[in-house]
Formats: structure tokens, sequence, C-alpha cells
């Protein structure tokens, strides 16, 4: 964006757009303006802090009254599931960033026929 300063107003704006759409998918509709990386990782939300949120959020919902601390186990649910994914999505660490658009190719089996004679 920095790059795009003294140029005409629709040549920021398609930079913009790569901008935007690139963070966040990895794809970029201009190409020939500039590419840029994809660094938000969706699939980072799913991390153990978002899934202890879900579980102790889901232990505050049943319909038990003798369980203790639902209403404690529901704001520590809320939070760390909050917490969990917003740290996942911004997160640079994850093994498992990949674009959201990218085709994976398909597992190739090779079989290599053996003949006894």
């Amino acid at each position: 964006m920095s790059a795009s300063a003294g140029q005409p107003i629709a040549t920021r704006a398609q930079n913009f757009i790569n901008s935007l759409s690139g963070r966040i998918t990895g794809y970029n509709p201009f190409p020939k303006t500039g590419t840029v990386p994809q660094t938000i990782s969706i699939d980072g939300i799913f991390n153990k802090w978002s899934g202890i949120g879900i579980g102790t959020w889901i232990y505050s919902m049943i319909p038990i009254k003798k369980l203790p601390h639902k209403t404690k186990a529901r704001q520590l649910g809320v939070s760390l599931l909050s917490g969990g994914i917003l740290g996942g999505l911004f997160s640079t660490g994850n093994p498992h960033n990949t674009n959201l658009l990218t085709t994976r190719p398909a597992m190739v089996v090779s079989s290599n026929e053996v003949s006894y004679t």
C-alpha cells in the first residue's frame, strides 16, 4: 500500500483490494499490481484454547443444578473461546497455514506390477 502513494486512485484501489483479499484468503484479484501472501490463519482458530473454551461453555449449559461453578465456567468458556479464536486467527507459527482457495493435489497411488515367471 505504501508503494502506491503517488499513483492514480484506481491503482490505489486495486492495491487496497489486493492487500485486503490477499491477507485474508491468499487470492489476489489484480495480480498486475502485485501479490500479497496470506497472513491471517483461518484454520488456526481451532486450537487448544478455543477447544477448552467450547468445553467449559458446554459444561455451563448442562441442565443439572448441582454442578458447581456453572456461571464461572460460562465466563471462563466465553473468554477462552474468544481469546483462542482471535489468537489463532492472527498466529504466525501455525504449521497448517494454507490458502483458502488453493487446491491440494489428489493422492497418487502408484502400483508396481510384479511378474513372477
